[in-house]
């Protein structure tokens, strides 16, 4: 399985963003590096991509709900928060994760305009997403713990799984005294994740003495805390309902699209083409079931009713052949013989055959005396036919004669 890419994602700084590659036990591996979206747009090829917002932008937070039904709870969620936002709920975005029995129902909140200006710089970039997280429920938490993490001049506190929020540092310390006043059941312990090199908070040292607290220094940047730990915050994933991504590639889709293209205007030539000669050999295969139809009536004028000329024309042809007499071997010897030349002349046309006393007589039609001598000579040249003019009448520039043929040597 191919490794995701986890950018760590402020929006305003809309260009930049850091990230790295994350393996499916949330190992890092590759080096944790900043720069802009098409820098990391190099690197997402071939990769899931999964963005971590920076919580600062998401309003966090849990409600508990009189019912059960997750449509009628996604209906409720917007009036459910209103007092707690400074602007109107229909211009914001929410999810909701999982309800739990103690919080009741996680949810996670963006401005509307938040969320569209981040897909389309990541859009612009050529960067297809597969989630959007926010950073402050990406951190480890076990059960009875919280977490304390921070980066900058801010920190991610962590309650549960999707419960958490972001504050400035400097408001830590109020934060954590009311959220354990608040709290039914106080954790056993808090992890505090700080810069290698920085001093961990304060305030960690003034919590209540029952509480142990787990100071632990990361370096470079939090990605190294996030990629062990995001993949449990999916169910908010911000790119739902409306934002759900509507195909998944590996972002070299673009590549290859000049190559489809070309590939389909291809197969529409082809099938065209294909249709075009299928309709050729329909007609041809018309006229040539016409042309049978017309030899027939010409061979066997008794008949009066023609169902398959070609089967009807074997059946013709087993009687004529008599069981193997020799009356019927003679004359399908010299159709079969003459059959060749008589076909090639274009200028003649066959009116009646004849066969009596092992001599067979062609009535035909031509447009001059010319191509009857010529039909003739050409049935001469074959060694086993020899062929002799009967008749030949001209009247109206149509000639109409007879030609009678016998074996050689007969």
């Amino acid at each position: 399985m191919a490794d995701t890419l986890v950018l760590h994602y402020d929006p305003d700084i809309p260009d930049q963003a850091t990230w790295s590659h994350v393996n499916q036990h949330g190992e890092l591996t590759s080096r944790i590096t900043s720069g802009t979206l098409a820098d990391a747009a190099v690197v997402a090829e071939q990769h899931k991509v999964v963005v971590l917002i920076d919580s600062a932008n998401v309003h966090l937070n849990h409600v508990k709900l009189p019912t059960s039904n997750r449509q009628k709870m996604q209906r409720a969620i917007p009036f459910a928060l209103e007092d707690q936002l400074a602007e109107d709920v229909e211009r914001f975005h929410f999810v909701m994760g999982k309800s739990e029995s103690d919080f009741g129902v996680p949810v996670a909140g963006i401005h509307r305009d938040t969320i569209e200006t981040l897909l389309n710089a990541f859009n612009e970039a050529g960067i297809v997403l597969d989630a959007v997280l926010p950073d402050a429920i990406c951190s480890p938490i076990t059960e009875g713990q919280w977490s304390v993490l921070v980066y900058g001049d801010k920190a991610l506190v962590q309650f549960h799984d999707l419960i958490g929020t972001v504050i400035d540092t400097i408001n830590l310390p109020l934060l954590l005294e009311s959220s354990l006043n608040d709290a039914e059941i106080k954790p056993d312990k808090i992890a505090c994740y700080y810069l290698e090199g920085e001093a961990p908070p304060m305030t960690l040292e003034q919590t209540d003495a029952d509480i142990e607290t787990v100071k632990i220094a990361y370096n470079t940047h939090p990605l190294v805390i996030f990629g062990g730990a995001y993949a449990k915050a999916k169910s908010l994933n911000l790119l739902q309902g409306q934002y759900k991504p509507k195909r998944r590639t590996s972002g070299q889709w673009y590549r290859w699209r000049l190559a489809a293209s070309l590939a389909a205007v291809w197969l529409v030539l082809y099938l065209g083409t294909a249709l075009f000669e299928l309709n050729r050999l329909e007609q041809k295969n018309n006229t040539l079931s016409a042309e049978i139809d017309s030899i027939y009536k010409k061979t066997f004028p008794a008949s009066k009713r023609i169902i398959n000329a070609r089967v009807q024309m074997e059946q013709k042809l087993n009687e004529l052949k008599g069981g193997g007499s020799t009356v019927g071997s003679q004359f399908l010897s010299l159709l079969t013989d003459s059959a060749a030349i008589l076909s090639d002349q274009k200028e003649i046309q066959i009116q009646s055959i004849d066969f009596r006393n092992n001599l067979m007589n062609i009535g035909l039609t031509a447009n001059r005396l010319q191509s009857v001598e010529t039909l003739n000579e050409q049935l001469n040249t074959s060694s086993t036919i020899k062929a002799e003019i009967i008749s030949a009448t001209s009247e109206k520039n149509r000639v109409n004669g007879s030609i009678r043929m016998q074996r050689s040597g007969a």
